[in-house]
């Protein structure tokens, strides 16, 4: 198998031509051209990178239903399996990210013919974003898991490839957030009250409603994990509350007083930008450490591992890791504190 390199164009599967037209790129399904074979030509929407290029080639050509071996094909399969359609909405939106990333490079490829050391060439490509490559060799081993039993493949050329390490998300200090509450723009700040006090991802806390607070509940269903939860409202978070603009159906708005559809990572980040901001950036402070801070402060405060889920969704064996952090810090101090009045 050839190695990964960043070609800017998608090699054009059979029969299919591009047109340039007025600075745009047209693509047609024209198989058998300038033959007695020749047929009307199919205009394809959008661009190779898209999805919906390759399902109209599919039924075009009429190989949509062909197993043919191909990344292509498998890849076609997968996002059509109960398996792919059992996933939440955002993550299958991310697997799909990455699938063209594999279509890009080995669409047109055997997956039979795939090698540990062209699963290398591919991870250190991308290597200067870690988290990206490691996201991008897990896209590819689901892949190919799935296909195993399905007759792409008989081994995982991914099974045994070393992940590079990435940074971790670091839980707020209270100083960390006192300190945002105060220089924050108002929406960053309510957006990250919401997520630390109901201890909830990004996703689910920007798609709370109005209507899923009732009696000083907060009723959540995760995206990720479809779990459903009820949250009572913390005192402090009531207080953010009561103060928030009710411009919408939505609690959480953006600066023009609408629902954050899309853009809020863009404004966290410019949020994280400014000069006042440099202290809590250099700590490695992000958006989602703020659930880890839910864990960790309801730990602290004596919260058994069970309670602590019932707030957050987490598994027991994902609140254990916290809590065993959390007791050996309480368990130092404990000691030095006996070893200060020995």
């Amino acid at each position: 198998m050839a190695p990964a390199s960043k070609k800017p164009l998608i090699e054009l599967p059979d029969g299919v031509r591009r047109v340039r037209a007025k600075g745009r790129d047209y693509f047609y399904y024209h198989p058998h051209r300038g033959t007695d074979q020749e047929k009307k030509a199919i205009r394809l929407p959008g661009t190779p990178h898209d999805q919906d290029f390759w399902d109209a080639y599919h039924k075009a050509s009429d190989t949509r239903e062909q197993q043919d071996g191909l990344f292509s094909s498998l890849i076609r399969d997968y996002q059509k399996s109960p398996e792919f359609k059992a996933k939440a909405p955002k993550t299958a939106k991310e697997y799909s990210r990455y699938f063209e990333i594999i279509r890009h490079h080995w669409g047109h490829l055997p997956v039979v013919d795939l090698r540990p050391r062209n699963v290398l060439e591919l991870r250190d490509l991308y290597a200067e974003t870690p988290a990206k490559s490691n996201y991008l060799i897990r896209s590819l081993s689901l892949l190919i898991s799935w296909g195993i039993p399905r007759g792409y493949e008989t081994v995982n050329p991914c099974s045994d490839i070393p992940k590079f390490k990435v940074g971790t998300h670091v839980p707020w200090p209270a100083e960390a957030i006192k300190y945002f509450s105060r220089h924050a723009r108002k929406e960053m700040w309510e957006a990250a009250a919401l997520a630390l006090y109901s201890g909830q991802r990004q996703g689910d806390v920007l798609k709370m409603q109005w209507k899923d607070i009732k009696d000083d509940l907060i009723s959540v269903k995760q995206d990720k994990t479809k779990k459903l939860l009820v949250i009572p409202v913390h005192s402090e978070l009531r207080e953010v509350l009561d103060k928030v603009d009710r411009n919408s159906d939505y609690i959480l708005t953006n600066s023009r007083k609408t629902p954050w559809s899309s853009g809020f990572k863009a404004s966290w980040t410019k949020q994280m930008a400014q000069p006042e901001m440099t202290r809590l950036k250099e700590a490695g402070l992000v958006f989602h450490g703020l659930r880890k801070s839910a864990v960790v402060i309801l730990l602290e405060a004596g919260c058994t591992d069970a309670q602590v889920g019932a707030v957050t969704g987490q598994t027991r064996q994902m609140v254990e890791y916290y809590s065993v952090m959390v007791n050996q810090g309480k368990l130092a101090r404990e000691a030095m504190l006996k070893w200060d009045k020995s």
